[in-house]
C-alpha cells in the first residue's frame, strides 16, 4: 500500500500543482487512504487530513463479554436469517448491482484488449468477363480472380497511456464489486429493518385495539350509569364517545401502516406485495451490548469507502492517460497474403506478398481538445478526492452517533418502562375510584390515554433500538470484531 501510495503521489502532485485549495484535498485523501485500505494503486499522501481522525471511537455504551458470532445472530429471532437469505436470493435492485459488476468486468476486458495486436483476415473472389471485336471478330474472354490477405495493426504502448486506461478500467471493476458488497450489507439491515418495524405496526395494532375494546367498555359504564337516572354523566357520555371514536381511528390507522409495512417488506424480499407475511409475535431482543474502544480501523471494511477509494484511482489513471494524449503515438502495420486468377495457385508462394509499415504521429493542433481532456481529467480527479474525503467524514459521524444513540435509547427504553408500569396502575386506581365517586371521567379517561401512550411509546423505542443496533452494523461495515481482510481481486490485467 506504501508504495502504491508513493506511485500516485508524484501523479497528484503534477495533477494539481496550479490549485492550493486542492493540496489540502489532497492531504486530506491520504489519511483517507491509510484508514480505509488500498485494493492496488491508491490515492497520495503528502500531508494529514485536517480533520483529526482518533483512533478509537469516543461515544460510550454499557458493556458486556460477546461472542464473535455474525452480526445477525445479535437478534434474538430465529425467522432474521432466513428473511435476508431469501432478500438476498430475489432481490432485483441487488440484481442490478450484480449486473452492473459484470458489464464493470466485460469495460475492464475491452480495455485491456487495446494494448494487444488486431489481426484480420479477408478473402475474395470474383469473375469478370469482357468482350472485345478484332478484325470483325468478336471475341468473349473471362478471367478469375482471388484474393487471401492477413492484416494486422499494433498501438506500442510507449508512454503507458493504455496501461492507464487499463488500470482506469480494473479500479472501476473494484469500485462497482465493492458497490454491490455495500448493496448487500445494506439489503440485509433494510430487510431486518423493514422486518422489525412491521412487529412493531403488528403490535400497536393489537395495543390500539385492545385501548380501543377499553375506552368501549367504560363508555357502557358511563352510558348505563346516565341511563339511571344520573344526569350529571351526561358531559361523561360525551367524553367517553369521543374517546372510543379517537381509539378507533387510530387503530384504523395502525392497520393501514401495518398493511403498508408488509407490503414494503414483501417487495423487498422479491414477492408479489399481496400482505400475506406472517409477522412474528414479539420484538426480538439483543444479545450484546457494544463493547468498549471499538477501533477505527473497523471502518477499513466498509466496502463503500473502498469503493470511493477505487474510484479516485480510476480517475487519477484517467488523468494520466489524459495528459499522454498529448505525446506522440507509434503504430506497426503489417500486411499479407496471395493472388492469383487460379484458386489452386493461390497460395503459390511466387503469388505471395506483404507489407510491413511503421507509422509515429504526434498531435499538432487540435483546437484545444486534447488540453481540456487534461483539464476534465484532473477535475474530475479533484472531485473523487473531495468525495472520498467526505465519504470518509460521513462514516466517522454514522458510527458516533449510532453508538451515542445506544446509550441514549437504553435510558429511554428504562424510563418509559417505569412510566407504561406507573401508568397502568395510575388507570387502574383511576378506574377504581370514579366507581366510588371519587375522581371525575375526565381523570380516568386521561389514565387510560396514558397508559395507551406509555405502551405505544415503549414499543416504539424498542424498535428505535434495534433499528439504531442495524444502522450501527452498517456504518461499521459489519460485526464488532474485526473481520479478516478483503479477499483480493485478481492482480492479472485482462
Amino acid at each position: 500500500m506504501l508504495r502504491n501510495l508513493r506511485m500516485a503521489s508524484g501523479v497528484l502532485n503534477s495533477v494539481f500543482d496550479r490549485s492550493a485549495q486542492v493540496t489540502a484535498l489532497a492531504g486530506a485523501g491520504v489519511c483517507v487512504l491509510l484508514l480505509a485500505g488500498c485494493v492496488g494503486s491508491a490515492p497520495p499522501a503528502t500531508t494529514r487530513l485536517p480533520v483529526e481522525v482518533p483512533a478509537r471511537f469516543d461515544a460510550v455504551s454499557l458493556t458486556n463479554a460477546f461472542p464473535e458470532t455474525g452480526w445477525l445472530e445479535d437478534f434474538d429471532d430465529p425467522a432474521a436469517r432466513a428473511l435476508v437469505a431469501e432478500a438476498l436470493a430475489h432481490n432485483y435492485d441487488l440484481a442490478a448491482a450484480a449486473a452492473r459488476v459484470e458489464m464493470a468486468a466485460a469495460q475492464w476486458r475491452q480495455a485491456g484488449a487495446a494494448r494487444w495486436p488486431r489481426l484480420g483476415a479477408s478473402a475474395a473472389g470474383s469473375r469478370r468477363s469482357t468482350v472485345s471485336d478484332f478484325g470483325g471478330v468478336t471475341r468473349r474472354e473471362e478471367t478469375d480472380q482471388f484474393n487471401l490477405g492477413l492484416n494486422l495493426a499494433w498501438e506500442i504502448d510507449l508512454w503507458g497511456k493504455l496501461a492507464n486506461r487499463v488500470r482506469a478500467a480494473r479500479a472501476d471493476y473494484e469500485a462497482e464489486t465493492n458497490l454491490w458488497q455495500a448493496a448487500r450489507l445494506s439489503l440485509a439491515a433494510r430487510t431486518l429493518k423493514a422486518w422489525f418495524s412491521a412487529i412493531e405496526l403488528e403490535l400497536q395494532t393489537q395495543l390500539a385495539r385492545e385501548t380501543l375494546e377499553v375506552f368501549e367498555n367504560t363508555r357502557q359504564v358511563v352510558e348505563g350509569s346516565y341511563k339511571r337516572g344520573l344526569a350529571s354523566r351526561a358531559l361523561d357520555v360525551r367524553l367517553a364517545r369521543a374517546n372510543v371514536e379517537a381509539a378507533r381511528a387510530t387503530w384504523e390507522t395502525r392497520r393501514r401502516q401495518r398493511d403498508a409495512a408488509v407490503r414494503a417488506l414483501e417487495v423487498l424480499l422479491g414477492r408479489y406485495p399481496r400482505e400475506a407475511l406472517a409477522l412474528g409475535t414479539n420484538l426480538p431482543s439483543l444479545k450484546r451490548e457494544v463493547p468498549p474502544g471499538l477501533p477505527s480501523e473497523l471502518l477499513a471494511r466498509r466496502p463503500d469507502l473502498r469503493a470511493a477509494e477505487r474510484e479516485l484511482a480510476a480517475a487519477l489513471e484517467r488523468a494520466g492517460a489524459a495528459r499522454k494524449d498529448l505525446l506522440p503515438t507509434l503504430s506497426l502495420s503489417a500486411s499479407g497474403g496471395g493472388a492469383s486468377g487460379q484458386l489452386r495457385d493461390l497460395l503459390d508462394s511466387d503469388r505471395l506478398f506483404w507489407n510491413l509499415a511503421a507509422n509515429l504521429a504526434q498531435p499538432v493542433f487540435e483546437g484545444g481538445r486534447l488540453r481540456a481532456g487534461v483539464d476534465l481529467a484532473e477535475a474530475a480527479t479533484r472531485q473523487a478526492l473531495s468525495r472520498y474525503a467526505q465519504t470518509v467524514l460521513n462514516a466517522f459521524r454514522e458510527v458516533e452517533t449510532a453508538l451515542a444513540a445506544e446509550t441514549y435509547l437504553r435510558r429511554e427504553e428504562e424510563a418509559l418502562s417505569r412510566a407504561a408500569e406507573e401508568s397502568i396502575g395510575a388507570e387502574q386506581l383511576a378506574w377504581q375510584q370514579y366507581q366510588r365517586g371519587l375522581v371525575d371521567i375526565i381523570t380516568v379517561l386521561e389514565s387510560q390515554r396514558r397508559a395507551f401512550s406509555a405502551r405505544s411509546n415503549l414499543l416504539s423505542v424498542r424498535n428505535a433500538r434495534l433499528q439504531n443496533r442495524l444502522d450501527l452494523y452498517l456504518a461499521l461495515g459489519g460485526d464488532f470484531t474485526a473481520a479478516a481482510p478483503p479477499t483480493a481481486l485478481a492482480s492479472r490485467d485482462p
